[in-house]
C-alpha cells in the first residue's frame, strides 16, 4: 500500500510540474504580443504564416482538446489516478515540443 502512495505522490507531482512549466511556455510565446511597442511590430505586422495543407492543423488541436480533457479529468479526481496523471505529463510534452517548433518557426519568419 506505502508503494501505491508513492507513486500517486510523484505522478501528481509531475502532473502539476507539467502543467505549470506547459503555461510558463505558452505565457513566453504570447509576452512579446501583448508587451507594448517593441522593434519589431512592424515586421509582424507584415509577416504571414503559410500553412500549405491544413490538415497539419488536426492533430495539434487534437492534442490540445485531449490536454483540456486531461486536465479536468485529473482535477475533478484531484490527481488521484496516476494513469490519468502520466498520460497528461506525456500530452504535455508533445504540446510542448509542438510550441517549440511553432515559436522557433515565428522567430524565425519575423526576425530575419
Amino acid at each position: 500500500m506505502k508503494q501505491e502512495n508513492k507513486n500517486i505522490k510523484i505522478s501528481r507531482m509531475a502532473a502539476k510540474t507539467a502543467i505549470k512549466i506547459f503555461i510558463i511556455i505558452l505565457f513566453f510565446g504570447i509576452l512579446p504580443f501583448i508587451g507594448g511597442h517593441q522593434p519589431w511590430d512592424a515586421r509582424v505586422e507584415t509577416t504571414h504564416l503559410y500553412i500549405p495543407n491544413k490538415w497539419t492543423l488536426v492533430f495539434p488541436a487534437i492534442l490540445f482538446l485531449g490536454f483540456l480533457s486531461l486536465l479536468i479529468i485529473c482535477m475533478k479526481k484531484k490527481y488521484q489516478e496516476p494513469d490519468f496523471n502520466w498520460l497528461l505529463v506525456f500530452n504535455i510534452l508533445i504540446l510542448i515540443i509542438y510550441l517549440v517548433m511553432l515559436y522557433s518557426r515565428i522567430f524565425k519568419a519575423v526576425m530575419v
